[in-house]
């Protein structure tokens, strides 16, 4: 038996659907940390233009909207500690910002590891914190088996990547003796402000573009609104756990020839080969070499709805 509802009912009910909404904005106060990097910029703006209090930790003491932290000096505001409810840790230096020498690699653990313990450390500030949510990566699987869909329950590869993300999610996990605790398992971000699509279309731009390795490497990929949407997505739907945010998988020669195809230029060169790559980028040339296909499947069973499923129409937003 089905019940029609009439139109006024259906504007009664959206009204009060509204309203519940923006009470539980007037409620909420949201502090990100590594909110300067490029996706805690698109997220802060995010939020703040859906209507939530929303601040991020900066180690700039004169950064508009922004609270002093120094995890390293270990010095942070804690005035404003206990009015956040929801804190959003975005921060780590950039995994392909340098080859990964031992100090590198020691840098880029600690840079995620020890911001996420020093928060912690201040737990006691927090008064009123209900979600701790975490960035993470994709790359945590191995690379195994190019031809399995690597979802959220799949175990950790044994690769550098792995241990990354292993004790990034590790230290987030802290958290879970205070509130929720989320973890956002990060792809690769199109953006046209930045990020990996602005490094393959400047060699291809100047008709230096070329396949790396075979070729035939997955490469996993979300548009940035769709991660931002991700993020509020687990704050308004209370979901604690992990997630993997990947739009769709797509391989290194198809998204090359897709780029090169929108910029109107030619791939001349032949593929670069992988020695090549290696003897350039070092262990970091894992990151273009290798690759595994990554399932979005938990996010959309919980009722998420992308914006860019198809990377054509993607790749058009950012590039054209």
């Amino acid at each position: 038996m089905s019940i029609k509802l009439d139109d006024t009912l259906l504007v009664k009910l959206n009204i009060y659907s509204d309203l519940l909404v923006l009470k539980i904005m007037e409620n909420t106060f949201i502090l990100i940390a590594g909110g300067s990097g490029l996706i805690g910029k698109r997220l802060y703006d995010h939020l703040y233009e859906k209507g939530f209090n929303v601040s991020i930790l900066s180690r700039n003491k004169k950064e508009k909207n922004a609270y002093y932290w120094n995890p390293e000096k270990g010095e942070i505001d804690t005035t404003i500690l206990h009015k956040v409810t929801h804190l959003i840790n975005l921060s780590g230096v950039s995994i392909a910002g340098a080859r990964w020498s031992d100090s590198r690699k020691k840098e880029i653990i600690h840079s995620r590891v020890f911001s996420t313990e020093f928060l912690f450390k201040n737990k006691d500030h927090f008064h009123n914190l209900k979600h701790y949510i975490s960035a993470s990566g994709v790359s945590c699987y191995g690379v195994h088996d190019s031809n399995k869909l690597y979802s959220e329950e799949d175990a950790f590869g044994k690769d550098f990547l792995s241990e990354v993300v292993d004790k990034w999610e590790q230290a987030a996990d802290l958290f879970s003796s205070l509130c929720l605790v989320s973890k956002i398992r990060i792809s690769p971000v199109l953006d046209s402000k930045g990020g990996f699509i602005t490094e393959m279309k400047k060699p291809i731009q100047l008709g230096m573009g070329a396949v790396l390795g075979s070729g035939d490497q997955w490469m996993p990929w979300i548009h940035q609104r769709d991660l931002v949407a991700i993020f509020e997505f687990v704050i308004n739907n209370k979901l604690g756990g992990v997630y993997n945010a990947v739009s769709g998988n797509v391989s290194n020669r198809t998204l090359t020839q897709m780029i090169a195809r929108k910029l109107n230029r030619p791939l001349i060169l032949p593929a670069l080969p992988s020695w090549t790559a290696k003897m350039i980028f070092g262990e970091m040339a894992t990151l273009f070499l290798d690759g595994v296909q990554i399932s979005n499947d938990k996010i959309k069973d919980h009722g998420f709805k992308f914006h860019y499923l198809d990377l054509d129409i993607a790749l058009n937003q950012v590039l054209i």
